[in-house]
């Protein structure tokens, strides 16, 4: 072989096989389940965080409700946290999703292969970037877990402030109660305030805003939102429809092979 044909040869396109995308998809797999792992360590934090406030906030009538403060600022941090490690499981869960619509499922239905959804995996993996934005990952963070237990931190800090040592006789009474040290209480509780709305903007934006590549949501069943179909129905989805038998009297065509060989 001349050296103009092995350079030749060497510029060629490699072929991509089944078992190299398996080894691929393996991989991107592994990487999105650790960093799916990395998450749920963090959830677990603001759980075990919550259950010690709230244990040791009404353990005895003198309990400072300062310790629910701190629980909240607590969980927020772990929040914050979360969604940047979301944005990079994201990263990762991403490229799974790509292979599996543009690869293993039209393999499956014995189709060719989505070359769109190919080609932006290839870009992604030549310039990994994190696509999405901190907001979106708060909010879906914020949808999936920290929602409910940022609305448990708040309603038992409100009733320890209302009942210990007693209920309050108006409500400056109960806007004293809330001081923390030399910070006046109604600055106290106009940062749980803002810290509320943006919390409840964030959520209720969750179920609006377009969901991650790879976040699993409820199909939609016509123009019925999937979020009230979520509380009523088992399958939210449209029943799978059958493939109609050929014509008699029209000749089928024959299915094409495989797009790619082993």
């Amino acid at each position: 072989m001349s050296v103009k044909e092995r350079r030749q040869n060497d510029l060629e396109q490699p072929l991509v096989s089944q078992q190299a995308m398996a080894q691929l998809f393996r991989g991107e797999l592994s990487r999105s389940d650790t960093w799916r792992t990395r998450l749920d360590t963090t959830t677990n934090w603001a759980l075990t965080t919550t259950a010690a406030v709230i244990s040791f906030g009404f353990a005895t009538p003198e309990s400072s409700h300062v310790t629910f403060l701190v629980g909240i600022w607590m969980v927020v941090s772990f929040l914050l946290i979360e969604a940047r490690r979301y944005r990079y499981y994201d990263l990762w869960n991403r490229r799974v999703r790509l292979l599996e619509d543009g690869w293993w499922a039209p393999m499956l239905r014995r189709e060719p292969v989505d070359p769109d959804a190919l080609r932006e995996l290839a870009v992604e993996m030549s310039r990994p970037q994190i696509q999405l934005s901190l907001g979106s990952a708060i909010a879906t963070r914020l949808n999936r877990a920290y929602g409910p237990i940022l609305i448990v931190l708040l309603v038992t800090w409100f009733f320890k402030v209302y009942s210990h040592p007693r209920p309050p006789r108006d409500f400056d009474d109960f806007t004293e109660r809330a001081h923390v040290a030399w910070i006046p209480g109604p600055m106290v509780m106009g940062s749980l305030l803002l810290i509320t709305l943006a919390a409840g903007y964030l959520f209720i934006a969750s179920f609006f805003i377009r969901a991650p590549l790879g976040e699993l949501r409820t199909r939609p069943r016509g123009r019925r939102a999937a979020m009230w179909e979520t509380f009523y129905r088992p399958y939210a989805i449209q029943r799978r429809k059958r493939p109609r038998r050929a014509a008699p009297n029209r000749p089928t065509q024959p299915r094409s092979p495989p797009p790619f060989d082993h």
